[in-house]
């Protein structure tokens, strides 16, 4: 493997600037007052503690309430969208069943309103007879 002289003088320069940027806060640190640092540790802490919060799933509340799913609830976009989606598929699951039984409507009324009564379509010498007077 062949390491670039460019690249390698490019990563000591950051290098360079990264021990500078140190040496900078190490000397300002040393000169900031007690009040200031209490401040800081204050916030260091609050900024752990929050790393260490679970942010989904399954967690217990400081009254002992287990909350299941987390945050998810505080996301109202998600769950907006998520019923849209699931009052539409009903919504067409139902229009697709109203189709469904109007065809059986329209079949049924045909049925009634035929020459045969509905029990010569379920002989089995029908089909025989319809398949020979529709090929004339």
């Amino acid at each position: 493997m062949k390491i670039d002289p460019k690249n390698q003088q490019v990563e000591l320069g950051y290098q360079v600037i990264a021990k500078r940027i140190t040496s900078l806060l190490d000397e300002q640190a040393s000169n900031i007052d007690a009040k200031a640092a209490s401040k800081l540790s204050y916030a260091r802490q609050q900024a752990l503690a929050n790393m260490a919060k679970p942010s989904s799933g399954m967690s217990i509340s400081q009254n002992g309430v287990i909350r299941l799913f987390g945050n998810y609830w505080y996301q109202h976009r998600l769950l907006l969208t998520l019923l849209m989606c699931t009052l539409s598929l009903l919504a067409l699951l139902a229009r697709h069943n109203m189709v469904n039984q109007e065809e059986a409507e329209q079949g049924d009324a045909y049925l009634l309103a035929s020459d045969f009564p509905p029990e010569v379509y379920s002989n089995e010498g029908f089909g025989t007879w319809l398949s020979e007077n529709s090929q004339q």
